[in-house]
């Protein structure tokens, strides 16, 4: 891979464009400094003039750039990351990754571990591979939003958890991030045994002493497959840890409003589905800043039906078949019922254990296809099943079977479909392939 940044797109008028940079080119420096990411180009390209040197055909080329303050130069790249994306040196426990099978698309098995991405795209990185220049770099140009896996707050603790001798001081790298205001996103995933009960409450109590810095605290519960060979011995999530761990967030939601103004932790949805207690507002939720963790969707399923049902959209008539995981299934069936007292429709659901992957794992997102083969083979032709399109990637499931294959092998027709009450009715209403499907089984 290039160091060099490759441009793809120069906006016509822009400065770029004006001083004679072209599609094509690769970034080098700017003012005789290396430039190793989008965040370096944005950071370096802030003044009003400025030295950029490309490279154009293994030729080196200089220009003087003239803007106004903080425009935009006009440059896109083809990656975010000249330098290549930093990877994982962590060992965990309950890493996801490692508990995969074999054989399936490479880009599943990359462990990106890279404060940028976290930055540009909220993924969650774990600190442990930074060095003092990085730390420097993220507190002087004020890299901020940052997305951090946490896990324990106790040294010898997250080391173990980790299985890295790096991971014990991640207090003293969050303190520092404090001081240099940068806003932090936390995480702890909690592995019943291990670093639940007092522990997860010291995490909490260590964290919290960093707010406003530290916005939020995301709990979330391990996910663990069948592929767990000569792995550390783990146990999931059931009914019971899940309501220590609501009661426990709900006593600290509530010091924390009192004190902070705000409540600071929010559980998954996971935990609120394995027992089966309701879902609070949407309020609660303070804006869904953990919504892409897995928190606060269901909470907006719901209200997002209720508005629904008061507005009664048109659904065209058709025997509908909504396949979903098994931990889903409560808030999916409150969707059948809703679809079945439109005039013409059948609603049913199609709950998918997950045996690819093992049956403790049971989101939806997390689907094989051969799973879901396996569960449509008996529907018949005038029915349609409706897949959840966060059950694939590039129209892809997760072993790699795409929807046309799953078409091909089961006698239903076969639809992706988004995973929102809205999409879904406006997918029903206007997909060709919907409405294709409802006349041929009518």
């Amino acid at each position: 891979m290039s160091a060099y940044g490759k441009i793809t797109k120069v906006r016509e008028g822009s400065p770029a464009w004006e001083a004679g940079i072209r599609a094509g080119d690769e970034l080098v420096s700017i003012d005789s400094r290396p430039v190793r990411d989008v965040l370096d180009y944005r950071y370096l390209t802030l003044e009003e003039t400025f030295e950029i040197e490309i490279m154009r055909s293994g030729e080196s080329l200089s220009f003087h750039i003239a803007k106004e303050f903080d425009d935009d130069l006009g440059l896109e790249f083809e990656e975010e990351l000249f330098d290549g994306c930093r990877r994982c040196t962590n060992n965990c426990i309950f890493c996801f990754l490692h508990q995969m099978p074999k054989g399936l698309r490479q880009s599943l098995y990359v462990r990106d571990d890279d404060y940028r991405l976290s930055f540009a795209q909220g993924n969650y990185i774990t600190l442990t591979n930074l060095s003092d220049k990085d730390m420097d770099r993220i507190c002087s140009q004020r890299i901020s939003t940052l997305y951090i896996s946490v896990h324990a707050t106790e040294p010898e603790l997250r080391i173990r958890m980790l299985r890295n001798p790096q991971a014990g001081p991640i207090m003293e790298h969050l303190k520092r991030f404090a001081e240099a205001k940068i806003t932090m996103h936390t995480q702890l995933v909690v592995c019943p045994g291990i670093n639940d009960g007092e522990h997860l409450e010291r995490s909490i109590r260590d964290l919290v002493e960093l707010h406003p810095w530290v916005a939020s605290i995301a709990i979330v519960p391990v996910g663990l497959t069948k592929y767990r060979e000569r792995l550390t011995p783990l146990t999931p999530v059931g009914c019971e840890q899940a309501r220590e761990v609501l009661d426990s967030c709900k006593r600290f939601q509530k010091e924390f409003k009192q004190r902070l103004g705000t409540r600071l932790v929010f559980p998954s949805d996971e935990f609120y589905l394995l027992t089966g207690v309701d879902f609070p507002s949407a309020n609660a939720y303070e804006g869904f800043p953990q919504y892409e963790n897995g928190i606060g969707g269901c909470r907006l399923f719901l209200d997002e039906l209720k508005d629904l049902s008061k507005r009664r959209p048109c659904v065209a008539p058709g025997r509908y078949v909504l396949v979903t995981g098994e931990l889903a299934s409560p808030i999916i069936h409150k969707l059948v019922d809703f679809l079945n007292g439109f005039r013409g429709v059948e609603a049913r659901m199609c709950i998918t254990l997950n045996s690819y992957l093992g049956q403790s794992v049971t989101v939806a997102g997390l689907l094989a296809g051969l799973d879901v083969q396996d569960r449509l083979a008996n529907l018949d032709t005038c029915e349609i099943a409706l897949i959840p399109n966060i059950a694939l990637n590039e129209d892809r499931f997760l072993d790699g079977m795409t929807i046309g294959e799953l078409q091909a092998s089961v006698p239903c027709r076969v639809v992706a479909v988004p995973a929102t009450p809205s999409a879904l009715m406006e997918a029903l209403v206007n997909t060709k392939a919907v409405s294709d499907a409802v006349c041929a089984g009518t």
